[in-house]
């Protein structure tokens, strides 16, 4: 789901209802903001430590890239694996150069 929120001049913002009632948030409780990725900002009900954050945000990927995956027809997780390795591969070798390892 994506909502739009405005920022105030205080610098605070609106929670939607609907993300409120998901995340079983209550006025006065404390949300755990952090910023993953340029722009992207993960916001949980409690705080997490950085391994549960970074446990949740490839969960999410996971789950994403599975749901791509099926949409283009792989299906088998080795197949789906190759991709992943190919493509770490080449992020490697466009991130530091030279052979991947």
């Amino acid at each position: 789901m994506t909502t739009i929120s405005k920022v105030t001049s205080k610098g605070r913002i609106t929670l939607p209802r609907e993300i409120r009632e998901g995340l079983d948030v209550q006025e006065g409780e404390d949300l755990a903001l952090q910023e993953v990725a340029k722009g992207i900002v993960l916001l949980v009900k409690a705080p997490l430590s950085r391994t549960q954050v970074a446990e949740r945000l490839l969960d999410s990927l996971v789950v994403s890239i599975g749901q791509e995956a099926e949409k283009m027809g792989i299906h088998e997780e080795d197949d789906l694996d190759a991709i992943v390795k190919a493509l770490r591969k080449r992020s490697f070798k466009e991130r530091y150069g030279g052979r991947a390892v």
